[in-house]
């Protein structure tokens, strides 16, 4: 854990103004007052990171993992890296090439991208679903709404899909090419994966869970320079669709999951309030649904630490550029 806090989301104390912001855009009422500055109950919270991206001072803080990730790769053993697909959205086009130089610089024994997890996570979702087409189902690969419905819609639990999320798969793989001594690190977008990587029933599969900006200061701090690093590629290509799985609709394009196939309705909901609005509709008088939630509005390429390139629909731009000019297997 890091020396600052064990807790994903917090305070810092040092910025905070009493500006109330945080209380009124927490989705969760994770926000409380203590002495005059506003706290995270962590019991409340689920690492989404709506304070973190509305706090006009950044007085809301995510734990800095990097010394943990530097121990790992520092331990001997080999060590993976699980890029996020959004990753698309968060470099440039040179930038994405060199990317894979510059984490084996670092010292990865394997650089792959998430999306080889997504893949897989797709297609037995789309089993599932295709199985027990009488019912409901509610996609898991963001962990912010599972952890939403574990604790503020419990009555939806059962409408789960009972797969884990790209980052679990994608790890379990590593660790079975690389060997169960191995570490996993995963990069993307999302705090909430922090959060994820620790859930009991994931233990020891991803060792550390960092976002983009935590490894750009990684790199900042190794003094390894993307400019400098010669173009790669990443250790295995994903299959079909993946690349765009951290997309609105992504998922399920990814599973091939359409509303002639299926017959039921098919639903993105995108943002907390589209989510609520899909989870209090659900019930016994509903025609089967079948959900993709997406607790960032617009999808990953939104998420709450993701670097500003351009607008969310040149982010958006930049991952189907990136899955087009790099399409994955049929």
């Amino acid at each position: 854990m890091s020396s600052q806090t064990s807790q994903v989301v917090y305070t810092n104390k040092a910025h905070c103004r009493d500006c109330y912001r945080c209380l009124r855009v927490c989705p969760v009422k994770a926000i409380r007052m203590e002495d005059g500055q506003a706290s995270v109950v962590a019991e409340r919270c689920i690492s989404c990171g709506t304070c973190i991206r509305e706090c006009p001072q950044g007085a809301k803080a995510f734990r800095n993992d990097v010394e943990v990730a530097a121990r790992l790769l520092a331990s001997g053993r080999p060590v993976g890296a699980s890029v996020a697909p959004s990753f698309a959205a968060a470099f440039g086009e040179w930038e994405r090439k060199c990317l894979p130089s510059a984490l084996r610089r670092l010292g990865f024994r394997y650089v792959g991208e998430t999306a080889v997890g997504a893949y897989h996570v797709a297609q037995e979702t789309r089993r599932v679903v295709e199985a027990q087409p009488e019912r409901s189902h509610i996609c898991t690969a963001c962990p912010a709404v599972v952890s939403y419905v574990e604790r503020y819609a419990p009555e939806r639990l059962d409408l789960l899909v009972p797969v884990v999320s790209p980052m679990i798969a994608h790890a379990r793989q590593i660790k079975e090419r690389l060997g169960p001594e191995s570490h996993v690190i995963f990069i993307g977008p999302c705090v909430a994966k922090k959060n994820e990587a620790e859930w009991p029933q994931h233990a020891g599969i991803v060792d550390c869970a960092l976002t983009f900006p935590e490894l750009l200061d990684w790199l900042e701090r190794e003094e390894i320079l993307l400019a400098q690093c010669e173009a790669s590629h990443f250790d295995e290509e994903p299959q079909g669709k993946a690349r765009i799985f951290p997309l609105e609709g992504g998922s399920l394009r990814t599973a091939s999951i359409t509303t002639d196939v299926l017959a039921p309705q098919v639903v993105v909901a995108s943002g907390i309030e589209d989510i609520r609005e899909v989870l209090e509709s659900m019930g016994p008088e509903t025609p089967p649904l079948v959900v993709e939630p997406l607790f960032c509005h617009q999808g990953c390429i939104n998420g709450p630490v993701m670097p500003a390139k351009g607008s969310v629909y040149e982010r958006r731009r930049g991952v189907i550029g990136y899955a087009e000019k790099a399409p994955g297997r049929d």
